[in-house]
């Protein structure tokens, strides 16, 4: 496996993990944002910024100012789709809606508990 592929990897293994942590919060009745949250939300952003600069090398039509890694991290969320569409075009915007899945998945797993709890009332009531 190459070092991008290592990249992308880890990248969905933090953000399932982050959404699992967050639906037993929220299935626990936490609704703030803890620390792992916040956590999971730096190193997959860390993560995010490693593999554009990875799959960079592979797209030589996409030039590097000499501040890349810095401006990157700083300008990750409009400057994403802008290359994911340069460097693949339409497939670049299927994978942009991967990428919008993933970082929501935490939000989709809160919703889907909240249908659960919501529509099956009566079997998760403690009796008393």
């Amino acid at each position: 496996m190459t070092h991008k592929t290592w990249l992308a990897v880890s990248l969905i293994c933090v953000l399932a993990i982050s959404a699992l942590f967050d639906g037993l919060f929220y299935w626990h009745g936490v609704y703030g944002r803890p620390v792992s949250a916040a956590l999971a939300d730096t190193v997959s952003t860390i993560l995010l910024v490693m593999w554009i600069m990875a799959d960079q090398r592979d797209h030589p039509q996409v030039e590097r100012p000499f501040d890349y890694g810095f401006l990157l991290s700083v300008f990750w969320v409009p400057y994403l789709p802008y290359y994911l569409w340069r460097t693949r075009r339409v497939a670049g915007l299927w994978m942009f809606a991967g990428f919008l899945g993933l970082f929501s998945l935490s939000f989709l797993v809160q919703v889907a508990i909240w249908m659960v709890l919501a529509t099956n009332n009566q079997f998760f009531a403690v009796p008393r």
